[in-house]
This record gives structure tokens, sequence and C-alpha cells, in this order.
């Protein structure tokens, strides 16, 4: 059975503001130097005022991974994470990722959503993520699932903290 991953952050500026950053070049390549761990790169960027697509590799050390997730990985946790994004009226954005472990049974999907707070244009704007993690072991799948939902989480707080720090830099948000 899936384990749901659910996630929001909110920032202070508007969501126009806020896809702009969160597609921007500048913006992915220093947030995975940050925090993307081992091998980590932008592997894919297409993005204009109104869609994204993006591609990144992250990595996780083996001997930093829960136990369950350890018994079944060879080496490192090495993962491929794709994000689409289209503007669908003023002040929404919605989204989806998906994200592949290398070398092991199952994925990470979901829903993503970018929206102004208040309406168009407003001063605030809401990040949030609706998805689930799904391994196919047998047994003990369902540990797995909830170490990788775990993780999930940790990494969408790291995210928030960097995005939260890079908009902060720039008084024009």
């Amino acid at each position: 059975m899936p384990r749901p991953i659910r996630y929001q952050s909110r920032y202070a500026c508007p969501a126009v503001d806020l896809f702009a950053t969160l597609v921007s070049r500048e913006y992915l390549e220093a947030r995975l130097h940050r925090i993307g761990g081992n091998n980590a790169a932008l592997l894919e960027l297409a993005s204009d005022a109104e869609t994204a697509k993006y591609t990144l590799r992250q990595g996780v050390n083996r001997e930093y991974l829960p136990s369950p997730i350890q018994k079944i990985l060879r080496g490192d946790l090495v993962i491929e994470r794709s994000e689409t994004w289209r503007l669908v009226t003023a002040g929404r954005y919605e989204g989806a990722v998906t994200a592949k472990v290398k070398d092991a049974p199952g994925n990470i999907g979901g829903a993503l959503a970018l929206t102004d707070l208040g309406g168009p244009g407003s001063a605030g704007s809401q990040l949030s993520i609706d998805g689930q993690a799904k391994v196919d072991v047998p047994l003990i799948g369902g540990k797995i699932e909830a170490a990788i939902a775990e993780q999930v989480v940790k990494l969408m707080e790291r995210e928030a903290r960097f995005t939260a720090e890079w908009l902060a830099r720039d008084p024009s948000h």
C-alpha cells in the first residue's frame, strides 16, 4: 500500500515570482550544490513564464539512509527527480513530480501546486505536494515506503529553508 507524502510551505512573494525562482537555472544549481548530495546535477531544464520541466539527480550516502533502505541498496542512493509545471490561471501553477531511485523497486510521485494566498498578485504564496511513495518489495515494502516518505518530507523542509534564504537575498520579492 503506497505511503502518502504531503508537505506545504509558505513564502512572502506572489506565486509568479516564486515560480520564476523555482525554475531558474541559477536557483536550481545553487540548491543542488547546497543540499543535492553526491553527484548532484541539473540534467534537464526547459522553462518560460508559464511552463517548466526539469530533471535533477540527487544523491544520499548509504550510511545516512534508514536501515530498511540500506538492506536493498548496493551503494549510495541516487535519485532522478523530474518536475513539470504549467500556469493554470493567474496566481496558480500546477505540476507533477516523479522520482525514481536507481537500482531500487518502486517510485515516488505526486501533484504539485503553487498558489497565491489571498488571490492573484497577493503578497504571499504556498507551495504544496500531495504524493506517495510505493515500493514493490514483499514483507518490508511498507517499512521502506515509510522511511522514504519521511526522508522526502525532510528534503522538502531543507528545500523550503533554502528557498526562503534565497528569496531573502533579493529585496524585489
